[in-house]
This record gives C-alpha cells, structure tokens and sequence, in this order.
C-alpha cells in the first residue's frame, strides 16, 4: 500500500501497473476491464458493475463527463481531471480493480492505497 497525493482543482496522472504472483507484467486483453473507485471504505458498496457511495468511480472505456479516464495497458494510466476533486479534502480509499473476462468473470481488487486529498 503507498500513499497517493493529490490536490483539489490539479490534475493527476498516474500509472497502476498489475502484477502476478512471480512478478510479471498483466496486460489486459481487449474484453477486460479495470477500473478506479475512490472514497471512504465503509460507504462504498460494489455490486457486479454498480458502485454506490463513492467520492469518484470510473471503468476503463466509460470516462467520467469532466474527463478523468483509466486507459489499459501494460502501465494503466490513470488520469484525474481537476474538475472531479472537488470533493472534501482528506483521507480516502483509492481501489484498483481488474475484472479478467476470461475468468470467473467477476471484479477483482488488485490494490488499495491511500489517496489523500489536499487543498491546492
């Protein structure tokens, strides 16, 4: 878990890179999905794609209107646009999550780390 800083009305970008149990590089595939959830842990509920009670949520292919996106590839990059971190400034929970339509077919974590939003 590392610390993820950031500041309301700045941009961030960012590459989550996800890894197997050896070490290597998982890129994902052209059905695949991941996808980025900030907020308080205890009011954010998941249910398959649904996702209620977070400060920000967005999926790889579905940007949100003012622009932040993750692109997925080898490194995904995450990309927060300023407009959206206009929420309060504090500690969050950012969750990384990989949904491998090859299988199960079900959203896994990948990492938690802790976003912490600052005042510009």
């Amino acid at each position: 878990m590392s610390l993820i800083l950031a500041y309301q009305d700045r941009g961030l970008t960012k590459d989550l890179t996800i890894l197997d149990g050896d070490g290597g590089v998982i890129t994902p595939g052209a059905n695949d999905r991941v996808r980025i959830i900030i907020g308080r842990a205890s009011e954010i509920v998941t249910d398959g794609d649904t996702v209620t009670g977070a400060k920000l949520a967005f999926t790889s292919g579905t940007p949100t209107a003012n622009g932040s996106k993750i692109t997925k590839g080898p490194a995904n990059r995450m990309r927060l646009d300023a407009s959206d971190l206009k929420f309060d400034r504090g500690t969050y929970s950012l969750w990384f999550d990989y949904f491998d339509n090859a299988d199960a077919r079900e959203w896994k974590n990948i990492s938690r780390q802790v976003f912490q939003l600052e005042e510009s």
